[in-house]
């Protein structure tokens, strides 16, 4: 069996959406490098892992919404 390739990654939070991780900004992580279909990892798969394994909070509508990024901007006047 061959050994999986794995992807070192440091993410950071800001602006509050670190609450959602456990108060910490910056997480260091490492993830396959291809997911279990066989793809290569993207963000996509990024997000997923952080919410299924990162994240300890159970709002993760204030992160994803409807398996998409959620990005609040704020509103021109």
């Amino acid at each position: 069996m061959a050994e999986q390739s794995s992807l070192a990654i440091t993410v950071e939070f800001s602006g509050g959406l670190e609450m959602l991780f456990s108060d910490k900004r910056h997480h260091s992580l490492s993830i396959p490098a291809v997911t279990p279909e066989g793809k290569p990892a993207n963000i996509a798969y990024l997000i997923d892992h952080l919410c299924q394994n990162v994240m300890q909070d159970s709002r993760k509508d204030l992160f994803v919404l409807d398996n998409h990024l959620y990005v609040s901007s704020p509103s021109s006047s």
